[in-house]
C-alpha cells in the first residue's frame, strides 16, 4: 500500500469515527470519540496542507478536551446533584417519558409501585433519574428502581443516590435490598456496596459516611 493510500485510509477512518461519535447517547463517550476523530483529522489535513480544516478540527479537540475535563470535575462534586420527592403524578410522568428504557433494567416496575416512595434525581436543573423504594419495618427498604437516562450515566449519580445526602438515607433507611436484579443492574449496585445476602438478593447497609468517591455508572 502506497503512502498516499495509507493517508487516504487515515482520512476515511477519522471521518467515519467522527460520524460514529455523534451517534453516542452518553456525553463522555461522545466527547472522547469526537476528540480522537478530530485529532486524526488535524493530522490528516495538516499533512495535506488543508489548513482551514486542520484549524477547525484543532478547535474541536480543544472544545472536547474542555468538556471532558468539566465532566470529570462534575463526577467528583456530589453537590452537582439533588433530589426531590416524587408523588404518583410526577412518577407517572417520568415513566411515560422513559418507560421503554427503564423496564429493560427493572421489568415489572410499574406493577410494583404500590406502597413505594420515589424521588427524582436532578443534575443542575434537569431531571435525569428516578429512584423508588418500598419501606419495610425497622428502617429497611426494598429497592424498586434506580434508573438514570442514558445521556447522564457517565455522571455517576448513583454515588449521590446512595450517599448520606441521597434520598434513601434521608428517608431514614438503614438498609436497602433488591431481589433478583437484572444482569445489567447487579454489577452497578455492587460498585456501591451491595452484597449478596441470600440467593438472588443484594443488600446495602448504610454504614459508610460518604460514597461520593465510588466508581462511575
Amino acid at each position: 500500500m502506497t503512502g498516499h493510500a495509507v493517508l487516504e485510509l487515515i482520512g476515511w477512518l477519522g471521518s467515519a469515527l467522527l460520524v460514529f461519535s455523534v451517534l453516542q447517547a452518553k456525553f463522555m463517550r461522545f466527547r472522547i470519540l469526537n476528540l480522537i476523530a478530530s485529532a486524526v483529522l488535524v493530522a490528516y489535513n495538516a499533512v495535506l496542507g488543508v489548513w482551514p480544516m486542520a484549524a477547525v478540527n484543532a478547535a474541536l479537540v480543544v472544545i472536547d478536551a474542555w468538556f471532558i475535563w468539566k465532566l470529570r470535575r462534575d463526577l467528583r462534586q456530589a453537590k452537582a446533584f439533588a433530589y426531590a420527592p416524587a408523588d404518583a403524578g410526577v412518577t407517572d410522568w417520568f415513566v411515560r417519558a422513559n418507560g421503554a428504557d427503564l423496564t429493560q433494567f427493572h421489568p415489572g416496575f410499574a406493577d410494583r409501585l404500590a406502597g413505594a416512595q420515589a424521588a427524582l434525581i436532578f443534575h443542575q436543573d434537569r431531571a435525569i433519574g428516578l429512584v423508588a423504594w418500598r419501606p419495610t419495618d425497622g428502617g429497611h427498604g426494598e429497592l424498586v428502581a434506580d434508573y438514570v437516562i442514558p445521556a447522564y450515566r457517565d455522571y455517576a449519580p448513583g454515588a449521590f443516590v446512595y450517599s448520606p445526602a441521597g434520598p434513601l438515607q434521608q428517608a431514614g433507611l438503614r438498609t436497602v435490598y433488591i431481589d433478583h436484579p437484572e444482569p445489567a443492574v447487579a454489577p452497578y449496585l455492587r460498585r456501591f456496596g451491595f452484597q449478596e445476602v441470600a440467593l438472588g438478593r443484594l443488600e446495602l447497609v448504610f454504614n459508610s459516611p460518604d460514597l461520593s468517591a465510588s466508581s462511575a455508572e
